[in-house]
Order: C-alpha cells, then sequence, then structure tokens
C-alpha cells in the first residue's frame, strides 16, 4: 500500500454546512458528505457516464447522480441494492485540529457491473460512403424577433468548412424551426 497522502480539505465547521459537495485535488474529485455529524468520501465521478457525484443528492445513506440517478453508498461507495457489484472508490478522513483530511492515497477498487445494453443500442457500423455531418443549433429565438447568435455563428463557420475544405456532406438542424407537440 501507497504511504499515506493525508490532503488538507478545509475548516471542519465550513465544510459541515453542506451535507454533499465536490472537492477537487488535482485530477482526483471527491463527492465529500457530512452525515450524522461525520465525514466521509467517495470518488467524484460515476461509473455510468461520469457524472458529478458530489453536484448530485443524498437520498439516505445513497450519494444520486445528477446526471441519471444512479446511486452510491456515501460510506463504501458500493451501489444501491441490486447493484452492489458497482462501487466507486471510497476514501479515508480524518480530523485534526478543526481540519478536515482525506488520505487519496487510501481509494479503494472501482468496480463497474456488467449491464445489459439499452434496448435502443446497435453496434455502430461505418458503412461505405460519404462522410456526413449534421450540426445541430439549441439556440432559443423567436422567428418574429430573431437576434445574433455567437454559437450558430459558430456552427455555420464549422459546417462550412467541413463542406468547403474537407468535402463532406453537411446539414443544418435548428431546432427553433421544428414544431414539438406534448
Amino acid at each position: 500500500m501507497p504511504d499515506t497522502q493525508w490532503t488538507d480539505v478545509g475548516s471542519v465547521e465550513e465544510l459541515k454546512k453542506k451535507s454533499l459537495r465536490e472537492v477537487s485535488f488535482g485530477k482526483t474529485t471527491i463527492a465529500l458528505t457530512h452525515k450524522d455529524g461525520a465525514f466521509t468520501a467517495i470518488s467524484g465521478v460515476c461509473n455510468h457516464v461520469g457524472g458529478p457525484l458530489g453536484e448530485g443528492t443524498l437520498d439516505g445513506d445513497y450519494v444520486v447522480c445528477p446526471w441519471h440517478y444512479w446511486k452510491f453508498h456515501h460510506k463504501t461507495g458500493q451501489g444501491e441494492p441490486g447493484h452492489e457489484q458497482d462501487q466507486v472508490p471510497a476514501y479515508a478522513t480524518k480530523v485534526e485540529n478543526g481540519r478536515l483530511y482525506i488520505d487519496l492515497s487510501s481509494a479503494t477498487k472501482r468496480k463497474k457491473q456488467p449491464h445489459k445494453p439499452h434496448s435502443l443500442a446497435r453496434p455502430v457500423l461505418r458503412q461505405a460512403g460519404p462522410i456526413r455531418v449534421v450540426g445541430i443549433s439549441t439556440t432559443a429565438m423567436t422567428m418574429e424577433h430573431p437576434r445574433y447568435s455567437t454559437s450558430d455563428a459558430m456552427l455555420g463557420v464549422a459546417l462550412e468548412h467541413a463542406s468547403s475544405a474537407l468535402k463532406l456532406e453537411t446539414q443544418c438542424i435548428k431546432l427553433r424551426e421544428l414544431n414539438f407537440r406534448p
């Protein structure tokens, strides 16, 4: 086991004001919890698609990812019941002289349970033919009151470059021009 790497997180009094928060040290992101008078730390990166666990919520003893609602135990990092084989790393914590410390070298192993592919998932197959590029503009505006949009302008520049310089097929879809009904 590597030497301990106790890292000062901050003042206990300040940190306990929030039950869940994200803290980062270099490339390591932590979901820090304060529950029942104690601090615990698990990886801040969700197993599913890397969502920010520290920006999620606490549901009982579980940190809930804000992106797709995967849950991990705030102490052990284990997935919720039925998904215990999914686990994010957990870290040791200690309090000394009113300061909280996390041992970054104490991380447990990340474990990912195999999951069935989504029912709509299909393998990506590159077929013969030209490469096609689609740009999707999500700029919200009304047709009666148009305005200049820098993101639309940059999308247009990128699609023009793909078309003229790279000789690719391009298409721009502007969501504001489509009709959606509930």
